[in-house]
């Protein structure tokens, strides 16, 4: 009898993870299209065709080395092995950064160029992200130095891809009808089932973004099952306490699910289960109110990316530091602002840039007539005329 090698269980379990993470980019476009209006959806879908395809090749050439050692520069990975330098390594580590990239639509639907979103999606996939990343978990560990804990990204993926939503959508402006006299105006999205659809997508992705996120195969499992039900319990926590706060409204329901989600993941590996309820309940209870108070500054934050991602992200790198005795909250909230600076400003830069540059934003016109029809001419729902929607 020949037994599979420790190594090559690790190699199986890394691809595994990565497998449930990419799923998740099904997760994010149903979630996201269900909360935009049918004119806009395909212009939607075809730019998280282009920023998947995008970092994974960014990423290989170049945002890898930044995160790990230039000696894997131009996708000089070497094969074999689960070290850093290893394929199924990248291959997991991509995701995370496809992830991070991907959250910025949420927040910039419906009025952005495609020009404009493929050129940030390629500076943060190839710099920005990395340079966060090589800080948290690569080969600086500026911040891992003073004690950062991140077990799976609620810093460094989930609060890097809220902030430069943030950023993207206050440069980028309202969509057109957002706001009257300075007060809101709802937009309501196409289909509240793809919300719910994809919200559970993301849940099931989850377990391999955060189970995943288990260096290696060790002992007997206990770990692995341990960080699986710390995702479960912040799971329920912030879908009950998204829907106490708005009556049981299924969007919210399902943007408190994935609020809680990205909570627990900076420590998924040392929550216990009540903790992991608390941090998932306070994320979701608090998804609502943030996006009526961005709401009041003036963003327009179509899919709720800054308080599911953003300040989500921001909540449970702090819980992290406030549950778990081991970790420093000193620690946590000195790589939050460093995380918040350099995403921001970055952000600022990019976006900025794009904008004086007539590279971020779409024609009144098209914002009118909506991008499918000025993109391609296209109606994604033809038994529906283009134009019926405001």
């Amino acid at each position: 009898m020949e037994y599979v090698s420790i190594d090559s269980l690790n190699v199986y379990f890394f691809m595994w993870a990565a497998v449930l993470v990419f799923f998740m980019k099904a997760g994010f476009v149903l979630l996201e299209i269900g909360q935009i209006r049918r004119k806009n959806v395909a212009a939607h879908m075809s730019l998280k065709f282009l920023d998947m395809s995008i970092v994974l090749i960014a990423y290989l050439f170049v945002g890898y080395a930044v995160s790990y050692g230039m000696q894997y520069l131009w996708g000089t990975l070497v094969p074999g092995g689960v070290d850093t330098g290893s394929f199924a390594h990248y291959i997991k580590m991509v995701m995370f950064a496809i992830a991070a990239v991907t959250i910025v639509t949420g927040a910039v639907a419906e009025r952005i160029k495609t020009s404009g979103y493929v050129i940030g999606a390629l500076m943060i996939g190839a710099v920005i992200y990395p340079i966060i990343e090589s800080f948290a978990w690569g080969s600086s560990g500026f911040l891992a130095n003073i004690g950062f804990h991140d077990f799976a990204g609620a810093g460094v993926v989930h609060l890097v891809g809220g902030v430069l939503g943030l950023t993207a959508a206050a440069v980028l402006g309202p969509r057109k009808g957002r706001f009257k006299n300075g007060k809101p105006i709802p937009i309501p999205g196409h289909d509240v089932t793809y919300v719910v659809i994809g919200a559970f997508i993301l849940a099931f992705g989850w377990y391999g973004f955060n189970i995943g996120s288990a260096a290696f195969i060790a002992g007997d499992g206990s770990n692995i099952a341990s960080v699986a039900i710390a995702t479960t319990m912040a799971l329920a926590g912030g879908t009950l306490a998204a829907a106490l706060v708005t009556k049981g409204d299924p969007i919210w329901c399902a943007n408190g699910m994935c609020a809680g989600l990205v909570a627990v993941c900076a420590g998924a590996d040392m929550f216990s289960p009540l903790n992991a309820l608390v941090v998932g309940s306070f994320a979701g209870l608090q998804t609502p109110f943030v996006f009526r108070f961005v709401e009041e500054c003036g963003i327009d934050d179509t899919c709720g990316v800054i308080p599911v991602h953003a300040v989500s992200g921001l909540w449970g790198v702090l819980a992290a530091g406030l549950f778990i005795p081991a970790i420093s909250l000193m620690s946590q909230a000195i790589s939050a602002v460093v995380i918040i600076l350099v995403a921001g400003v970055s952000g600022l830069v990019v976006y900025g840039s794009l904008k004086k540059l007539g590279l971020l934003r779409v024609s009144e016109n098209a914002e009118d007539i909506g991008l499918d029809e000025y993109l391609y001419e296209m109606n994604v729902y033809p038994e529906i005329p283009i134009g019926r929607e405001s």
